[in-house]
């Protein structure tokens, strides 16, 4: 499937707090496990890897895949949410106790689908650091908690969001000063698409190598920094069709178009309309 596909539902979701005294067993779970550190520090091992959890790191375990939440040497709490990465299954909606690998069997998974353009949901997704879904999981809690009318429609939608976020950082990189560097890259595009804009002008401005920008670039994207440009261009076409009485050519030229015929072209292509037409609608 594609994540584009993603519609999670919540099974269960709850503070899970550790002492010295927990024990737990290597199990495998039927739906996929979410475990995000609040506090203290505690270790998770999956398979033959063992995760390091200090407060705001994040271990995503899709089903089917033995995993051991190890005895903390003091504390160690987490946000735990057992999910799946779609509603098929959501007639299954009490907690489903994991097993052990000699129990396991593949039929009792609940949603035991594969990501094609994101595969670490597939297995297993690790971040040392994420504090930018905090407020999202406390917020699916709160809802999960209480039970009020679309509370599962409404985690499911929180979750997209937060797997969304991870995914993002997965992608962008983790260190502090990599994402800062990158966002104002971004920035820098964004500010000056409707001018003359090449790897080249982006990497001069910021003293990188063009095809780190190239890079950079397409994996914040998703898109090579052409079609990044023509899509903030279009954006910014339309918002001048919709909102003011400008001419077609007038519009082309604020949104960085030098060839009119070129920016009608496009803009049909794109929008299934021509410019002179969008305005219409």
């Amino acid at each position: 499937m594609l994540f584009s596909q993603i519609n999670p539902f919540v099974r269960y979701a709850r503070y899970l707090k550790l002492d010295r005294s927990s024990r737990y067993d290597e199990v495998i779970a039927p739906d996929a496990r979410l475990f995000y550190a609040i506090g203290g520090y505690g270790k998770i091992k999956v398979g033959h890897m063992t995760y390091e959890m200090a407060p705001h790191a994040l271990l995503l375990i899709h089903s089917g895949i033995p995993y051991h939440i190890e005895t903390p040497l003091d504390f160690a709490d987490y946000i735990a949410i057992n999910f799946d990465h779609t509603r098929t299954a959501a007639h299954l909606n009490i907690p489903i106790k994991p097993e052990s690998k000699v129990n396991f069997k593949e039929s009792m998974r609940t949603d035991p689908r594969q990501f094609e353009d994101a595969t670490p949901l597939s297995g297993v997704l690790y971040l040392r650091e994420i504090d930018s879904i905090h407020k999202n999981l406390v917020r699916l809690l709160g809802e999960y908690t209480r039970q009020l009318l679309y509370h599962s429609e409404k985690c499911g939608h929180l979750l997209a969001e937060c797997i969304a976020d991870c995914l993002r950082c997965q992608q962008i990189g983790q260190a502090p000063n990599a994402t800062e560097s990158s966002h104002a890259v971004i920035s820098y595009v964004q500010k000056h698409y409707a001018e003359e804009i090449t790897n080249q002008i982006v990497a001069k401005a910021f003293g990188y190598h063009p095809n780190y920008i190239s890079a950079l670039i397409k994996r914040m994207t998703g898109m090579p920094l052409h079609r990044y440009v023509l899509h903030l261009r279009l954006m910014r076409a339309a918002g001048l069709l919709e909102n003011t009485g400008m001419s077609v050519g007038e519009v082309a030229l604020a949104a960085g178009f030098c060839d009119i015929a070129y920016f009608s072209a496009y803009f049909k292509k794109h929008f299934g309309t021509p410019p002179s037409k969008y305005r219409m609608g």
